[in-house]
């Protein structure tokens, strides 16, 4: 993951810390409330219901599949880059 190898690049032990704490908020928080988070802004023009939440400066997009019940996160960024595009969501 960009964010982890960026901030390894100073601290190793941080970044594997904040790709733990990433890791147990998807883990622990979608599953069991997956529209506990609004859409993003940009769900309408894209024409996707993405939702998002924030994990410390890093937005992470998600959709959920109704159908199988599946949680996809479909990117985790830096929340000051610009809104999503379609070329970021496609699978």
């Amino acid at each position: 993951m960009e964010a982890t190898q960026y901030i390894a690049q100073t601290l190793k032990s941080a970044a594997a810390r904040w790709q733990a704490g990433l890791w147990e908020k998807i883990f622990s928080l979608l599953p069991n409330m997956p529209e506990k988070f609004g859409f993003i802004s940009e769900a309408d023009e894209l024409r996707f219901p993405l939702r998002s939440f924030n994990y410390h400066s890093h937005r992470v997009v998600y959709r959920v599949d109704d159908a199988s019940s599946t949680v996809f996160v479909v990117r985790v960024y830096h929340g000051a880059r610009q809104d999503l595009k379609e070329p970021d969501i496609e699978e």
